[in-house]
């Protein structure tokens, strides 16, 4: 055989086959959702902007742990994840070629973690200002915007693999700009809840550096930079 065709080559197009099934996967999840717990997910899009709903909704079951919502969790963790490798390969394009299946499994761990150590610290916050119900409460609003995100990032996190050029950037961007201004709304009706419950000026400022500007702080460098 020609010596030719025994030749390394670099492969000009990345081996993301697989985030068709990704994709496919999350929209199941949400799907599946939508059809078990129709009911759940009307009172989610009212508590997420009426106060007074979100109260009701807390009340009546812990938000925390109910199937619906562990459910509905994992759907803006997978699509978050999806928007962080893809910013990391436009940063990275490397990232594309060299084992990109395991870097997005890493990307959807670490993400999957800091979820999770979130509302650790929280806990760990209101036992150490005595407050194991306010930290119960607080995690549980924080709950029902996170599983909110769902219905705004799950289109365009899907579609962003398999765009290209400027479509991919107004994407990216929309993307971005919709999570900062969740993260905005969000941080807003946290502060809200801080103060109708009378915490401290300096815990207020300690949440805010500790759970809400240093992660951000940290996702920002990881992603232009490295992990």
């Amino acid at each position: 055989m020609n010596e030719y065709f025994l030749q390394n080559r670099e492969r000009i197009v990345p081996d993301t086959d697989w985030m068709v099934g990704v994709a496919l996967f999350t929209v199941l999840l949400f799907v599946i959702s939508r059809l078990l717990f129709p009911r759940y997910h009307e009172r989610l899009s009212i508590a997420f902007f009426n106060r007074y709903e979100a109260v009701k909704l807390m009340e009546e079951r812990n938000t925390l742990f109910v199937r619906p919502g562990l459910m509905l969790v994992f759907v803006p963790v997978i699509s978050l994840a999806i928007c962080v490798f893809m910013q990391v390969s436009w940063f990275r394009e490397s990232t594309l070629f060299d084992r990109p299946f395991l870097r997005f499994a890493g990307i959807l761990a670490i993400t999957l973690l800091f979820f999770g150590l979130r509302l650790l610290a929280v806990y760990l916050f209101g036992l150490a200002m005595n407050r194991s119900d306010l930290a119960l409460r607080f995690n549980q609003t924080w709950m029902i915007n996170f599983q909110y995100v769902s219905r705004i990032i799950i289109i365009p996190a899907i579609a962003l693999p398999f765009l290209n050029g400027l479509l991919h950037t107004i994407c990216l961007i929309m993307i971005w700009l919709a999570m900062l201004m969740w993260l905005i709304y969000t941080v807003y009706k946290e502060v809200q809840l801080l103060i109708s419950s009378r915490v401290s000026i300096f815990f207020m400022i300690l949440y805010l550096c500790t759970l809400e500007i240093l992660p951000l702080w940290w996702a920002v460098k990881s992603i232009m930079e490295g992990w």
